[in-house]
Formats: structure tokens, sequence, C-alpha cells
């Protein structure tokens, strides 16, 4: 991914990624105080934590920007969803957590573990403000899910 963070902390992006939403959460209302954040995550690569940006410069994504959309602070966690659209190929599993704008890691598994099921987070209600990352365990050639997190707030 061709992404930098300028000295006024703006996303750039250059190539291929101009234009890309990439691997960014997006949220879906209605009516009701229901949301849903969506994520569809290309699990190709090396054992890693999927971010979105670049945030000191060095080629490699390790947390969010500010374009990125969290899960909001007091926001209850109802439920969690995995949806293959890419079957995987390698790799062992991944886990859905959250964590903070600067990568640091809430609860790595918080929403989904390894195994499918839901995680802690799930059925709690969030203190601050979230975002959603996904960790990889061992080396995928191919898989694509997309992620639905439903969430209240109250």
């Amino acid at each position: 991914m061709a992404t930098t963070i300028n000295s006024d902390g703006l996303l750039l992006r250059f190539g291929r990624d101009q234009g890309v939403r990439g691997a960014k959460a997006g949220v879906t209302t209605s009516t009701t105080k229901m949301n849903e954040l969506v994520l569809t995550v290309d699990l190709e690569g090396a054992a890693r934590t999927i971010y979105s940006t670049d945030r000191n410069n060095d080629g490699t994504a390790d947390g969010f920007s500010g374009l990125d959309t969290p899960i909001p602070a007091n926001a209850r966690i109802i439920s969690q969803n995995a949806i293959q659209l890419e079957a995987p190929a390698g790799g062992t599993s991944f886990e859905v957590g959250t964590y903070l704008e600067d990568g640091t890691v809430d609860d790595a598994d918080g929403i989904r573990i390894a195994a499918g099921t839901n995680g802690v987070q799930v059925g709690t209600q969030l203190t601050a403000k979230r975002f959603v990352g996904v960790k990889t365990t061992g080396a995928y050639t191919a898989g694509i899910y997309k992620v639905i997190i439903q969430y209240m707030i109250p």
C-alpha cells in the first residue's frame, strides 16, 4: 500500500492506492440506534496485524488514521459475523479485535477469536472509541472476508 501521513497529519495515497479505500471500515446506519461496521479484509500475506495506515512513513501499515471509522465510545457490541468472499489458503487463523488509533492493541481477539466464535467484547460496552483490526496467524496465499460488527449506541 502506498500511503503516508504528511507533517500536517493528513493521509496521502500514491500510485495504485490513489482513490482506493483499502482495509478501511465503514458504517451503515438505520433509523434505530443499531449500527454496523463493515470491513473487507484481504488475508493474503505473512502473519501480521492488518492496519490501514503507515503512521511513521516506513512503508509498513502500523495503525489507523482520522479517515478510519472507529466504533464510538460507549457503544455496546452486539454481534460479529465474518462472511467468506474468497476461500483462504495457507495461514492458520485470524482474529478480529480492537486497537487504539496509534496501532496499540486493546484486545486483539476481543470481537472474534481464531475459532470463529465471539470474543469477550461482544455483549459489552466500550469505554472509549476503538478501531477494528485483524491479526493473522501463518502466511496466507489467498482469502478475503467481509467482517460485520453490529453495535448499539445508547
